[in-house]
């Protein structure tokens, strides 16, 4: 071995055995760094101080609305297109009832976007009065769709509560006191109108109950669930001596989990097979493990008449 890798080989061992002079050999080079980072910073103060954060806009979309009212499950019956899209007065007065409700908040009573809450959205709400800027267009077939769909990015949302009726009553009044000369749709673009939403076709309504009853009706019911798994689970430590018990505590994994994911579905219960494919799939997710597969016939029938009775 050479002189030099004689040598290479002691400074090597040397800084190994000594770490201060490890560090008092490397600090000028932070030192350096730290400096160069600094100057940076400083050179950089004014720029980086006149950059401010953007002014946090309100959501026009967070708004939190108020409770849902009760509403019972309905049918809708079929609306027919080509006689709604032409105005009567019975539409325009029930338009106007809806739009003195829902809408003169942000469109005002004059329909120039001007209502009391127009001033903390953004975009602005629609100028009827206007031609200009419309996203869907002033026709019947266009309000009809922003009715149902709402605009992205903005604070008109989806009237889904709506029927068909309404929202073409809700467009024929627009068009009558706000639109100046109002555009007419085409015949072929109202058949595209009603087979796009299927107006043509009775539509069901699920309804719907006010969001504080519904919650009260998931944590009853979760509630409930989580008794009957504890309840299960009680049971099972207290009969460990029974076969059913034992290969249970023996091919689980997660006893929660595993009740709680058989607790899920009562497909299993009518049929010991569906009982055994839920197990076999679900394994390691449901809090099963692979002593699963060792179960013989005879211990899986006793398996499933233990737990079809413990849940």
């Amino acid at each position: 071995m050479s002189n030099f890798e004689n040598g290479k080989k002691s400074k090597l061992a040397e800084l190994k055995n000594n770490p201060v002079k490890v560090m008092a050999l490397i600090y000028p080079y932070i030192l350096v760094i730290g400096v160069g980072i600094g100057l940076f910073y400083l050179a950089k103060v004014n720029d980086i101080q006149k950059q401010t954060l953007p002014p946090v806009l309100k959501d026009s979309l967070a708004q939190v609305p108020g409770d849902l009212n009760v509403e019972l499950p309905k049918t809708v019956p079929q609306a027919d297109v080509m006689a709604l899209s032409q105005p009567s007065d019975s539409l325009v007065a029930a338009g106007k009832a809806l739009f003195n409700t829902n809408c003169v908040s942000c469109h005002g009573v004059n329909g120039k976007g001007d209502g009391v809450a127009a001033a903390a959205l953004k975009p602005s709400p629609r100028n009827f009065t206007s031609k200009d800027g419309w996203i869907n267009g002033p026709k019947i077939s266009g309000i009809f769709k922003t009715l149902s769909e709402g605009i992205k990015g903005s604070a008109m949302v989806a009237f889904d509560t709506f029927t068909p009726q309404q929202k073409f009553a809700l467009a024929q009044y627009i068009r009558a006191a706000f639109v100046p000369n109002p555009p007419q749709d085409a015949k072929e673009e109202l058949t595209e109108l009603s087979q796009t939403y299927h107006l043509s076709q009775e539509q069901k309504s699920p309804g719907q109950i006010p969001i504080a009853d519904a919650m009260v009706l998931v944590n009853r019911d979760a509630g409930a669930k989580y008794q009957k798994i504890m309840d299960a689970l009680n049971m099972i430590n207290k009969n460990s001596n029974d076969n059913g018990a034992a290969i249970f505590n023996k091919i689980t994994s997660d006893k929660i989990k595993a009740l709680t994911m058989l607790s899920s579905t009562d497909e299993w219960k009518n049929n010991e097979q569906t009982f055994v494919d839920l197990i076999v799939d679900e394994l390691n997710e449901a809090g099963f493990n692979d002593k699963v597969h060792e179960l013989s016939n005879s211990e899986w029938d006793s398996f499933y008449n233990y737990i079809s009775k413990v849940l």
